[in-house]
């Protein structure tokens, strides 16, 4: 197929991987691996050449519309994604030497704002820890708590209409010159194959691939790895909690607060280490000290009813 494709999406909704396998169908084979050591395809070989805007850089849009003879292909996500979006924006972006930008996040949060490819957008971080948390960052003042960093990314998962990657995705999924390709379709090998047997009426066989893909990022890995910690708490399961980012931990927080809607997580200065001690916590919470955060009340549709007992 001689058919140019562009791929539109937003950080962490594999947009180059996507990109990827658009070559490899219009190959007819499987180009060679993409993959960098966090599990992002941002190691395209020359011979993948299909282009991809991450459409929260601003200006794209223009860029878009400048494409009149380019298939459009969107990577859209529901809202059961974004904390791993909100992950992935972090960790993907300011990467470099080995780490993922949420690991230089916590060892030097300056430095993760000043040496990043947007550094101009990533300045309100600065200003945000400052007017929310009091918290100056600056030259000399470089590092940033763990539990106040795993506070504020807290923070952001419950303000995420507001977000950025929340808005320019939705705008996404109301483009009607792409054709969407959703998340849940993309980390289902079955889905994913079918949507790219639709599109080039190639049988190409990607499975191994794809098994790659989804088992190597970092970013999808505490995204299920906080779900797997409120199933094993709700079900009363004593499992140990492998060691996280600060964002994997807020990720974590995050649902257990929302489930456990009338006691505090979210400014805990330690996080847990097995299940048995989240279980303690909510067990031998004050009875007397339970109450829904005042942030629930500013954002009641996505906390909509209280705590229900086990």
């Amino acid at each position: 197929m001689d058919k140019e494709f562009l791929v539109l999406y937003t950080p962490g909704a594999f947009g180059n991987f996507i990109a990827y396998l658009i070559d490899s169908h219009k190959a007819n084979k499987m180009l060679p691996s993409p993959f960098d050591s966090l599990g992002t395809s941002h190691f395209r070989t020359s011979d993948s050449t299909t282009k991809n805007f991450d459409m929260v850089v601003p200006g794209l849009w223009d860029k878009v519309e400048e494409q009149k003879d380019k298939s459009l292909v969107a990577c859209v996500w529901g809202p059961e994604y974004f904390r791993y979006i909100l992950h992935a924006y972090y960790s993907r972006s300011g990467s470099r030497d080995g780490k993922c930008g949420i690991e230089i996040c916590q060892d030097d949060f300056y430095d993760y704002v000043h040496k990043h490819g947007q550094s101009h957008m990533l300045q309100q971080e600065i200003l945000d820890l400052g007017t929310v948390f009091g918290f100056n960052v600056n030259e000399q003042n470089r590092k940033v708590p763990r539990h106040l960093l795993r506070m504020y990314f807290w923070y952001k998962m419950v303000e995420e209409e507001k977000n950025v990657v929340t808005i320019q995705n939705q705008k996404l999924k109301n483009f009607a010159r792409a054709d969407c390709i959703d998340l849940d379709e993309i980390l289902d090998y079955k889905k994913c194959k079918e949507f790219f047997q639709k599109k080039f009426a190639v049988d190409l066989d990607f499975e191994e691939t794809h098994t790659l893909f989804v088992t190597k990022n970092k970013s999808l890995k505490e995204h299920r790895q906080s779900i797997a910690i409120l199933d094993a708490v709700k079900n009363g399961k004593n499992v140990p909690i492998e060691p996280m980012t600060s964002m994997g931990e807020a990720m974590t927080l995050f649902l257990l607060e929302r489930h456990y809607f009338d006691i505090p997580f979210f400014n805990l200065k330690d996080f847990f280490g097995t299940t048995q001690e989240i279980i303690d916590y909510i067990k031998y919470f004050p009875n007397n000290l339970k109450q829904p955060n005042k942030l629930f009340h500013l954002h009641f549709k996505k906390f909509p009813r209280p705590r229900q007992k086990q």
